[in-house]
């Protein structure tokens, strides 16, 4: 414990940059000609703004669609277009060729409409706000579920986290009212298609749930007025296997590619844990408002990327990657001139590539990171 609050305080008295350290940022050539609206998928790009989706390697576009979505490995995109009251699937492979399409389920709540594909085109339908259907390549049902509460006070529209290969899906309601509290629930889907609880609070609302890259572990952040930010850590069956509790008000977690380590996150600090005994490893402030971090424990190394962020237009502006050794104890950083742009449909990450080397991916420019830190 004194060993972590020092190594701490030493973090938090060093300046932001650090003589004879250096970290370099270049816009990937693939990215460098995108506006804020324009995103690179798995094979092309697409610009999606005002209602329109254009796929930029064959200049097709589609519009009229009431919800859309992109897979994890941005093959997919999928449009959810209602007519009739009833719902129509389109799916486009990533350069605007029609994969499929076909007629689904009875639709009724716009409002809460959502799609969300999988890798290999099959798909997730939310509607009524808390009911989902689940729909293979041919447009048959799966399985289908009801995640509402039933409160009679209302509950907020159920969101989904899911795995990058979907092997994990987590289905959430963060807010549940109940005589004037706010609770929470969580279900994943099992391998037989069935749904397990993994989370129910009749006082504490969930902020955010993420699943690891491999779908073997999820992160909650819970939170309740008057009380700190809690993370609950579970394996992907629910089980608990640490609990964190912070002083700081908590927008997002990141998990290592190895699932040693958590970093936790504000809008002005990082903090690094082990998975395994919640013991903290450090943590850092900044002035700027924090946009993404992670840690990377083959460098030891804290990565964030900071900036002014507009929910009106979905970009960042002001943008600076700080990055932050463990090991050293040193501190640089460097601003980027440009504006990032980034949209719900695409999980924006920081990922290594090599010792030292660093790429933001998700964003409307990508960014190569690289520090001698």
């Amino acid at each position: 414990m004194i060993v972590n609050i020092f190594r701490t305080l030493i973090f938090l008295l060093l300046p932001i940059s650090v003589m004879g350290q250096s970290i370099n940022l270049n816009v990937t050539t693939s990215t460098s000609n995108n506006n804020r609206s324009t995103f690179l998928l798995k094979r092309g790009a697409v610009t999606i703004n005002n209602g329109q989706i254009q796929f930029q390697q064959s200049g097709k576009t589609v519009d009229g669609y009431t919800a859309y979505g992109i897979s994890p490995d941005k093959s997919i995109v999928s449009l959810l277009k209602w007519s009739g009251g009833t719902g129509h699937v389109v799916l486009f492979n990533s350069k605007g060729d029609t994969l499929t399409a076909y007629p689904t389920i009875t639709m009724a709540d716009r409002t809460s409409f959502g799609i969300y594909p999988f890798n290999n085109g099959d798909i997730l339908l939310r509607d009524k706000i808390a009911d989902f259907t689940f729909c293979n390549t041919f447009g048959d049902i799966i399985t289908n579920m009801s995640n509402s509460s039933k409160s009679k006070e209302g509950e907020a529209i159920s969101e989904v986290s899911m795995s990058s290969g979907g092997k994990t899906v987590v289905i959430y309601s963060p807010k549940i009212k109940h005589n004037g509290t706010l609770g929470s629930k969580a279900v994943v889907k099992r391998s037989d298609n069935r749904f397990e609880n993994v989370f129910y609070s009749s006082d504490r609302y969930l902020k955010d749930v993420t699943v690891s890259k491999d779908g073997n572990m999820i992160a909650a952040i819970t939170s309740a007025k008057g009380s700190r930010d809690k993370v609950l850590l579970m394996d992907k069956y629910g089980e608990n296997l640490t609990n964190i509790t912070t002083k700081v008000n908590l927008k997002g977690v990141s998990l290592s590619e190895n699932g040693k380590y958590i970093a936790l996150y504000s809008s002005s600090r990082v903090m690094v844990y082990s998975v395994t005994d919640g013991d903290r490893l450090g943590s850092t402030s900044f002035r700027n408002p924090i946009y993404l971090a992670h840690y990377f424990p083959e460098d030891h190394l804290i990565l964030a990327l900071t900036g002014d962020y507009s929910k009106a237009a979905n970009a960042l502006g002001n943008v600076a990657v700080k990055a932050i050794s463990l090991t050293k104890r040193k501190i640089t950083d460097k601003d980027f001139s440009g504006i990032l742009g980034f949209n719900k449909s695409i999980e924006s990450r920081l990922i290594h590539t090599s010792k030292g080397h660093y790429k933001l991916i998700g964003a409307s420019k990508e960014l190569e990171i690289s520090t001698n830190l």
